[in-house]
């Protein structure tokens, strides 16, 4: 997730469009610090996941949930976002980004898909 994020950064900085490069258009800019904190986010609670390995088998089970929750929503806002910005180029095998973004969708479904955690971790609430 993190090449995709360095890749929509610099497609931003050469691309032009209207006469200006396309990372200058504000609207653009959110996206990317969107999918900037949401990698953030996701890597802390990756951190948090970490610590709780040595934890009994419910607080363990219960972090590794959260995480795969987390992971779920993040690379489908990476993923879609990078593509998204780079146009028709980010469904293409030019780019690195298409690949990228089906691997994440691969990587998804491992283990169980974010629905399927968020159910269990509903379940462990009750």
């Amino acid at each position: 997730m993190q090449k995709l994020l360095a890749a929509t950064g610099e497609h931003l900085h050469t691309r032009q469009q209207f006469g200006r490069k396309i990372g200058e258009f504000q609207v653009l800019q959110h996206r990317v610090a969107d999918m900037f904190m949401a990698l953030e986010s996701t890597q802390s609670l990756l951190y948090y996941a970490a610590l709780k390995i040595a934890s009994n088998a419910d607080d363990r089970n219960r972090a590794t949930s959260m995480v795969k929750v987390k992971l779920a929503q993040t690379s489908r806002l990476v993923g879609q976002t990078a593509v998204q910005l780079h146009g028709g180029m980010g469904i293409t095998d030019e780019l690195d980004v298409g690949h990228y973004f089906k691997r994440l969708t691969c990587i998804n479904a491992l283990m169980g898909s974010g629905d399927q955690h968020m159910q269990r971790l509903l379940n462990h609430a009750a």
